[in-house]
């Protein structure tokens, strides 16, 4: 098994900074419902699998992903941010509301190959901190792998801190 860097990121909710650039009216970010659970599924895998920097570890984690995704969507009040586009839905950030969770980002902002370098990732990103920061977290963490676009060009953005870190990817036995 190929050795993964992992890399947390953490932001301060207090100290949010406003999202410098707006999206255009055609793409409008909003809150997942419990219904849209398997399309935001679907965006989340989907943009791992078609990511080259990710498609050699999504076998890694991929179990224990979807499984934080059903239990966002058992547990959470808002278990995602989505963007659409018209009526299909393009990017989703899943959301975990636990101050002690390993990542407040379950997914992280995925956005579908077709819409990349629009700055969605971006939007994205700022959408689930301020929701994050609206259900009472003063705190935001998110997990990704080194060397990837979020490493390197959404997760820094917006004042944070990031370290590297240890991350189990896969499922425990039971």
């Amino acid at each position: 098994m190929k050795l993964v860097r992992w890399k947390r990121f953490t932001w301060q909710l207090k100290n949010l900074p406003q999202l410098e650039h707006k999206l255009p009216a055609h793409f409008i970010t909003r809150a997942a419902t419990r219904e849209e659970a398997k399309v935001v599924a679907h965006v989340v895998i989907t943009a791992f699998s078609l990511d080259s920097t990710w498609s050699d570890t999504l076998n890694q984690f991929r179990d224990r992903l979807e499984m934080q995704l059903d239990l966002a969507f058992q547990r959470e009040t808002f278990p995602a941010i989505v963007i659409s586009h018209g009526p299909r839905i393009i990017a989703a950030s899943v959301l975990n509301t636990d101050p002690d969770a390993d990542s407040n980002l379950v997914s992280g902002p995925c956005v579908l190959s077709e819409y990349c370098s629009r700055g969605l990732g971006t939007s994205l990103l700022h959408a689930s901190l301020k929701q994050l920061a609206e259900v009472g977290l003063v705190q935001a963490t998110g997990i990704t792998k080194e060397n990837t676009t979020a490493c390197k060009f959404v997760y820094p953005k917006f004042g944070s801190t990031s370290a590297p870190c240890e991350y189990v990817t896969t499922l425990a036995a039971t």
